[in-house]
């Protein structure tokens, strides 16, 4: 039975290119329509499209349907649904009429991408790279947004309109007017808030708000729900400058940085949990992933080799 399913999963993938690249026959293009019409579901690890298959499938299927599109494209538990085009989309949530969300603005980075982007309220939001914000479409009296990945975000003052961000684990951020860091991929072992001037409230469902002011920020530990309050931090925004700093470098950071910063998989013989440094590093991007890997190696007391161009493995 796991087989069959497999299999069928395997053809549908192989139709969705073939849509994508546009060499489908005309019944096998009327298949994949109705079932984006229908609210298809590709929140499947082998149906995982990246921003340009994402573009170019907007592309074709808006085409065909114009204002009646209603494609999902799942990307995290969050989220009902999401559709990308160039950075930008729209998603829709297959509720009942009654429940249905309001259609919300998306902005993609892709593989090492920065982006910056100014908000209708004036806000300005730099997004760093395979991270999704989303908005709400009347952001200048409903200044909601999601986030997946990493944003530094300098803040429009609005005491009317709180400016408020949800990450994973229902976490959220509320400001009125300031300038503060939230990293929160969906790989990654922790959530960080970092604020870089005036205030923020930081709440979990069920527990009362921690304020945050300058220089401080909170980490959330995503396994077993503990924060922690960082004092002097200083360096969370320089990936804005092609810089990463870290205190302690463990399997799942590099892996993280190497996916999201050169499209590299990193995978381990070894033990990940005993993968680590224990000492600060500052990486660049001047840098190639193989420099990174031989200083991570020589300091962690391990081996790598190059799998392919988008595969490396510790051992």
């Amino acid at each position: 039975m796991k087989e069959h399913i497999m299999q069928t999963e395997q053809r549908f993938r192989e139709l969705l290119d073939r849509y994508i690249a546009g060499t489908c026959t005309p019944q096998e293009k009327t298949i994949i329509e109705e079932w984006f019409e229908k609210g298809g579901d590709v929140n499947k690890a082998d149906l995982h499209l990246s921003a340009a298959d994402e573009s170019r499938l907007l592309a074709n299927i808006h085409r065909k349907q114009g204002a009646r599109l209603r494609t999902l494209l799942r990307t995290a538990a969050i989220w009902a649904g999401i559709l990308i085009a160039t950075g930008l989309g729209i998603w829709k949530a297959t509720e009942k009429p009654e429940n249905i969300q309001p259609v919300f603005m998306a902005i993609a980075t892709g593989k090492g991408e920065i982006k910056q982007v100014t908000l209708p309220d004036g806000s300005v939001v730099l997004l760093n790279a395979n991270s999704r914000l989303y908005y709400h479409p009347d952001f200048s009296s409903h200044r909601q947004l999601r986030l997946s990945g990493e944003a530094l975000f300098t803040v429009t003052h609005d005491k009317s309109h709180p400016f408020t961000v949800l990450t994973a684990d229902s976490l959220s951020t509320t400001v009125l007017g300031t300038q503060f860091n939230i990293n929160s991929y969906d790989k990654g072992d922790d959530i960080q808030i970092s604020v870089l001037s005036g205030k923020v409230a930081v709440k979990k469902p069920g527990s009362l708000p921690d304020t945050l002011i300058k220089a401080q920020a909170l980490r959330y530990h995503k396994a077993d729900g503990k924060f922690a309050v960082l004092h002097d931090v200083t360096t969370e925004t320089n990936w804005s400058k092609g810089q990463w700093e870290y205190e302690n470098v463990r399997f799942s950071d590099l892996a993280l940085l190497l996916e999201n910063q050169y499209g590299i998989t990193l995978t381990s013989l070894l033990d990940p949990k005993e993968l680590q440094t224990n000492v600060s590093i500052n990486f660049s991007k001047k840098q190639t992933a193989r420099e990174i890997m031989e200083v991570f190696c020589s300091l962690a007391g391990c081996r790598f080799r190059m799998l392919s161009p988008e595969k490396i493995e510790i051992y």
